[in-house]
């Protein structure tokens, strides 16, 4: 077989294997090259740790663990939190931090797929909303924690 191939060669099935080939192998090295300079960077690396909100309302005492994911900011927030497998329940955990700290429980939802409990404060004359819950679609159903944060008034 030679290099060199007509245009008639690539219109058949062997033909069209090869070219198949040749096609996909420059697409790895496109998207090689483009992760490549994507991911170039001459800033600090992340560490990879996420932080709540600079603004997040100190009354709120979170589980412990990893922060998944943290948004928002004044009045809502929103955090994600993958608490300690050997901690015990975590959103009896969530909660009972909640209640220590003085909030009081406005309503719950006992759902196979999700299971959350709303609860309040009153705070310099405002209301702050925190509704924490778990989700059976988190990755780790039963120790991902999950805020919905709000401030009325």
């Amino acid at each position: 077989m030679s290099w060199r191939r007509d245009a008639a060669d690539y219109l058949t099935v062997s033909g069209m294997k090869h070219f198949r080939r040749l096609l996909e192998t420059a697409l790895i090295i496109l998207c090689a090259g483009t992760v490549l300079v994507a991911c170039g960077s001459d800033e600090e690396p992340d560490d990879g740790t996420v932080k709540l909100p600079a603004d997040f309302p100190s009354q709120i005492q979170v589980v412990d663990g990893a922060i998944l994911t943290s948004s928002g900011e004044s009045p809502r927030w929103q955090v994600t939190i993958q608490a300690r497998a050997g901690d015990g329940n975590a959103l009896t955990n969530a909660v009972a931090k909640l209640t220590d700290e003085g909030f009081t429980e406005s309503s719950r939802v006992d759902e196979p797929a999700s299971k959350s409990v709303l609860l309040s404060k009153d705070v310099d004359g405002k209301q702050l909303w925190v509704n924490v819950g778990l989700s059976a679609d988190a990755a780790a159903g039963a120790s991902t924690v999950i805020y919905q944060v709000s401030v009325a008034g």
